[in-house]
């Protein structure tokens, strides 16, 4: 059972400095000289948890956690200094999402702390709806009865406006790796689905049959000893099978054998199939042993990571079929399996159209990268994970990242996929650094993981793999389930500087590190991006067309029942001068014009979302303008808004859209009224007078019809549909911006409910 650290007031002893601005962590530093280095109760000897938990206590009140609730979790090893990770509980139930990092110096000190908390839960915890009609709800949207009986907890979904939902957590199984349903104890109603699976489109020869096509023999190091001997190993916590039967959408468990033994004295020594079609293939199986115990030994002794434990069991599956047809990928799934091969992990290896998945070690490397994440991190939610800023696939964009990037320093080559998914035109060079945040993100996991993986090979180079790989799993070892693109540089900056304490990098080199950093944008990559100072901002959103791509139903039938939104919020503080504030915004469609979209402003904070039907919703702000359907739309805020403006205030804005096409933003905002900075006249050719700055902003507004001064087509005043059960998921292109006519219409802010 793990016991709990109830964090109550108590008076501090520390003082801390909080390392920047947060998005969805804080990150919180012990600042060097402070009296907490040498308080005596951080150097106990019950090691780096007990240091942890006795420094979350007596800090409770800097850190805002008086009250929370912790429980230990594990403990990673990053070098000579110990991370120790928190789960959140409320009222003994897990909020989803609620972690704390805290890092242990040898002696014992305290150096950074990085908390992601729900803090204000208030919601009720004894629930309305049973865990029958949680079941009940669930096998609705499948329109039967489930053979088998979904698992199901209660937990608490952190929502800072409403103090919290109480969920019931509901997982189905399915062929590809099962579905997580949210399921409201409070309304009964379903507020999110996602998948389980970790997916890698992917191709054992030493590496692939593409880059190592000559076969070795090679030991199979940690198999169990058994009569007969099979493919199990680890000390009981890993098993290989191969598929034989199984449809679990449609009802029908997973069948799974193991039937593979010795063939030559006690070596396991297959040659390939001679037909790609072979479901039994016991080279395939034999493989994929050898490259998963490959990648665990890695673990295990470059970063010293404890995979012994029951949590870590894991069953992989070889010749893996989509209800007997070829499936053309892998994926890592936290639902494990069933008896006679019981495991709380799974990793299933396709059977493919055109060759076998287990010929590319470069799609299981990745994927045991995901199970390590998985349960040392706590990632697993993928492409649809949401926080408090709505739809955030940053987290996931990061696991992609770095299985990309262990993947390929394992095999010593930057090329992930050369067997398996080039035969796609996707496998994915991480040598390329191209890619930059904001501008290249398009919001699918696999791209912009490329910008993260492509980061990660370029301090490999200019480090080497040992160094390289040390910065990237100390970095990681910091991370919570929500942590943004801009929390993996921190961790990398921190990473840097611990190295550099240890004389093993220099200052230089952590510069170069930052340096690195900041040409990939990563260092103002957060939630939020702001826009003060007249800044101007890009990036892309994906459209209703991509998302629900093979599904059938046309675009337009699919936006009345999904809620979409811009990859990131924005926030501009005004000049105190300043009698108002506008946020424009440029779209330009890729593929296609069909375009419904809303512009959402909030004060003081970022815009509230809550759980729609599937997707989250904008639910609490200030101002919007809604169904624009241009390229172009603007928002103003002024005297006459309601309420009035406030130059003190910082202004936050989000787009909430429900367009067609995958569309390149742009974003910016201006001060109204604000007069401009003395300018000396040109004493040969005097420069004609500005006009006066009219009632709404800082140049003379375009005349406005009266029409606009009320709700209008184009212009309504409520927020967008609710949103439908998740269709297939197809990567998105990378678009750049370019100018374009476009026609302009000014629209006033009009205030809705907040």
């Amino acid at each position: 059972m793990r016991r709990q650290l109830i964090l109550l007031p108590l008076t501090a002893l520390a003082t801390l400095a909080a390392a920047g601005s947060a998005a969805a962590s804080d990150w919180h530093t012990v600042a060097p000289g402070s009296p907490a280095a040498d308080l005596s109760f951080l150097r106990t000897t019950s090691g780096a948890r007990g240091a942890a938990e006795t420094y979350l206590k007596h800090a409770a009140s800097e850190l805002r956690i008086e009250g929370l609730s912790l429980g230990y979790e594990n403990e990673l090893q990053d070098g000579d200094h110990r991370t120790v990770r928190f789960a959140q509980f409320h009222a003994g139930h897990p909020v989803l999402g609620g972690a704390a990092a805290v890092q242990v110096a040898p002696e014992g000190r305290v150096e950074v702390v990085v908390l992601d908390v729900a803090r204000g839960l208030s919601v009720p915890t004894a629930p309305k709806y049973r865990e029958e009609a949680a079941r009940s709800a669930v096998e609705a949207t499948y329109g039967m009865t489930l053979a088998e009986r979904p698992s199901a907890a209660l937990a608490v979904f952190p929502e800072a406006e409403t103090g919290g939902k109480l969920v019931w957590v509901v997982d189905v199984r399915s062929e590809l790796g099962g579905e997580r349903f949210l399921v409201d104890a409070h309304a009964g109603k379903i507020v999110h689905r996602r998948s389980l699976a970790v997916h890698a489109r992917g191709r054992v020869y030493p590496i692939s049959s593409a880059v190592t096509p000559q076969l070795e023999d090679r030991e199979l190091v940690g198999l169990d000893a058994a009569d007969p001997q099979t493919l199990s190993g680890w000390n009981g916590n890993f098993k290989v099978a191969n598929y034989v039967d199984g449809d679990l959408v449609g009802g029908v468990s997973l069948t799974l054998e193991q039937s593979v033994g010795p063939n030559a004295g006690e070596d396991f020594l297959y040659d390939p199939p001679t037909s790609v079609d072979d479901v039994k293939d016991q080279f395939a199986q034999v493989g994929v042993y050898y490259h998963l115990t490959r990648m665990r030994d890695y673990f295990t002794k470059a970063h010293q990571l404890d995979m012994g434990t029951p949590g870590w069991k894991l069953v992989a599956v070889a010749n893996m079929l989509e209800s007997g047809r070829p499936m053309d990928n892998a994926f890592f799934s936290p639902q494990g399996t069933e008896a006679p091969f019981r495991a709380p992990n799974l990793i299933a290896i396709g059977q493919g159209s055109f060759f076998d998945f287990s010929d590319d070690s470069d799609v299981f490397l990745h994927e045991f990268t995901h199970y390590v994440s998985a349960n040392a991190i706590g990632y697993n939610d993928g492409q649809f994970a949401v926080n408090e800023y709505g739809l955030s696939p940053w987290a996931g964009s990061i696991d992609e990242g770095i299985a990309d990037y262990f993947a390929c320093t394992v095999n010593g080559d930057p090329t992930l996929g050369e067997a398996s998914l080039a035969p796609f035109g996707a496998e994915r060079d991480l040598s390329d650094n191209v890619k930059s945040c904001p501008d290249d993100l398009v919001g699918e996991v696999h791209e912009d993981g490329e910008l993260i993986g492509s980061l990660a090979w370029s301090l490999h180079d200019k480090f080497g793999a040992e160094l390289g790989d040390r910065l990237v799993w100390s970095a990681l070892t910091l991370l919570t389930r929500n942590a943004s693109l801009g929390d993996f540089a921190k961790g990398l900056k921190r990473a840097a500087d611990k190295l550099v304490s240890t004389g093993e990098l220099t200052a230089a080199d952590a510069s170069a590190v930052e340096a690195l950093i900041e040409s990939r944008g990563l260092d103002d990559c957060e939630e939020v991006l702001d826009l003060s100072g007249g800044k101007l901002r890009r990036t892309q959103m994906f459209g209703i067309d991509s998302l629900v791509y093979g599904a059938g139903g046309s675009c337009t039938e699919w936006r009345r029942q999904l809620s979409l939104q811009s990859l990131f919020h924005f926030k501009s503080t005004p000049d105190r001068t300043a009698k108002g504030i506008r946020f424009t915004v440029q779209l330009q469609p890729q593929g296609g014009d069909d375009l419904e979209w809303s512009i959402y402003v909030r004060t003081a904070r970022h815009v509230g979302f809550t759980p729609g039907d599937m997707l989250p919703e904008a639910t609490s702000y200030d101002y919007s303008v809604e169904a624009i359907t241009d390229t172009y739309g603007e928002i103003v805020i002024d005297e006459k808004s309601d309420p009035p403006f406030d130059p003190t205030q910082t202004y936050y804005m989000v787009i909430g859209h429900g367009n067609c096409p995958v569309t390149a933003v742009t974003v910016e905002s201006a001060d109204l009224g604000v007069e401009p900075p003395p300018v000396d006249p040109d004493p040969v050719d005097p420069v004609e007078p500005e006009p006066e700055p009219g009632a709404t902003g800082g140049a003379t507004p375009d005349p406005i019809d009266p029409a606009e001064e009320t709700p209008a087509a184009g212009c309504a005043c409520r927020a967008a549909a609710p949103s439908a059960p998740l269709a297939p998921w197809t990567a998105l292109s990378g678009a750049a911006l370019a100018g374009a006519a476009v026609l302009r219409r000014r629209v006033r802010a009009r205030r809705t409910q907040g």
